[in-house]
């Protein structure tokens, strides 16, 4: 079996929220999703002359065509208790040409 990924840690604790997650471009129907990116990854700690650690820099969009605020609040609790953190909410923003309401968020994961 696969070692689990932070990518796939990000859409597991995402899709727990009950909304369709995909990774950068969802094709469904739904009122509401949530779609995610890799923004940077980077070495973030070394020892004797080899990285140790990883950092992940990732960025989520919920989109919705209703009430997104306690989506939102359920997304940065379940992000910080997968251990994410630096979990930021970006300015929102409603998409004339697709009806949808735009909330990014970005948070930090360090692999160890």
């Amino acid at each position: 079996m696969a070692e689990p990924t932070v990518d796939s840690l990000v859409k597991s604790t995402l899709a727990a929220l009950g909304v369709p997650v995909a990774r950068l471009r969802y094709k469904g129907k739904a009122n509401t999703y949530i779609t995610f990116q890799l923004v940077l990854g980077r070495d973030a700690a070394f020892a004797d002359d080899e990285d140790i650690a990883k950092e992940q820099f990732y960025r989520a969009d919920i989109y919705s065509k209703t009430d997104y605020v306690a989506l939102v609040r359920q997304a940065e609790r379940a992000l910080k208790q997968a251990g994410f953190y630096g979990i930021t909410v970006n300015a929102e923003a409603y998409e004339n040409d697709t009806g949808f309401y735009h909330v990014p968020l970005e948070f930090y994961f360090m692999e160890v």
